[in-house]
């Protein structure tokens, strides 16, 4: 386990530094590894501790400048969403709730692929709040069913053309809510055993370690650069999810 520790804590340590500096990337980079070694919902559970860990840490300083009334939309939709999430995970096939998200993450990526590049103010006026609580309701399930809110909201505000220090905020402060209630759900209605507990904290350092790193690589990505990450990050989330059903 000695060898397994320190390969999770190097990918947690990447996890954390992407995270970090973009607003997503954690479950990508940790998710699959977390799940070969645990081979369980323990990685689901390591996972959203970690990433609440992240969330805590950045968003007191991240709060001036997210939207919050886009993040108050978000917010809506995740409280529905986020339920419906965990029972699809406690109830549902590992296979199909991986085939669900690739097609989701997939739809995403189109949508990102062929958004407008319209300023933040103008985008964000252009929005409808139907759609919004929409974006936050397909979060929340998502976070409940993989641990994976951040893609769908940080592709679909790419889309609309926020900048990248807006989506960054807005989605890490959105993860403290959205993680929050994904442990508090996890801590209700699914075991957490001791051992899932004293993994979580083995790779505490490793996670926070990383977000210090990320922080200060986010004043150094580009709007170009940022908006290219998410592209990579949902294209290896997809061949991921899919790509593990075989």
């Amino acid at each position: 386990m000695g060898q397994e520790l320190l390969i999770l804590s190097i990918a947690v340590f990447g996890a954390s530094v992407l995270q970090s500096a973009t607003g997503i990337g954690f479950g990508v980079v940790a998710g699959p590894l977390l799940l070969i070694v645990l081979n369980d919902s323990a990685a689901i559970q390591v996972s959203v501790a970690l990433n609440l860990l992240i969330a805590v840490i950045l968003a007191p300083s991240l709060w001036r400048i997210a939207d919050r009334k886009l993040l108050r939309s978000l917010l809506i939709g995740l409280a529905v969403g986020s339920p419906i999430g965990l029972v699809m995970f406690l109830y549902t096939d590992i296979a199909w709730l991986k085939i669900f998200a690739g097609v989701v993450v997939l739809f995403t990526l189109v949508l990102l692929l062929r958004g407008n590049r319209a300023d933040a103010v103008s985008a964000s006026a252009g929005v409808g709040q139907v759609e919004k609580v929409g974006v936050g309701f397909v979060a929340g399930i998502m976070g409940g069913v993989l641990a994976m809110p951040g893609p769908v909201p940080a592709a679909w505000m790419s889309a609309k053309g926020y900048d990248k220090d807006t989506i960054r905020a807005t989605i890490l402060v959105m993860f403290v809510v959205a993680y929050s209630f994904a442990l508090v759900l996890q801590l209700s209605l699914a075991e957490v055993s001791a051992n899932t507990l004293r993994l979580t904290a083995v790779l505490v350092p490793a996670t926070v370690a990383g977000v210090f790193v990320g922080k200060v690589l986010s004043q150094r990505i580009s709007e170009a650069t940022f908006r290219s990450l998410i592209t990579i990050v949902l294209t290896l989330t997809v061949v991921l999810l899919f790509g593990t059903l075989a």
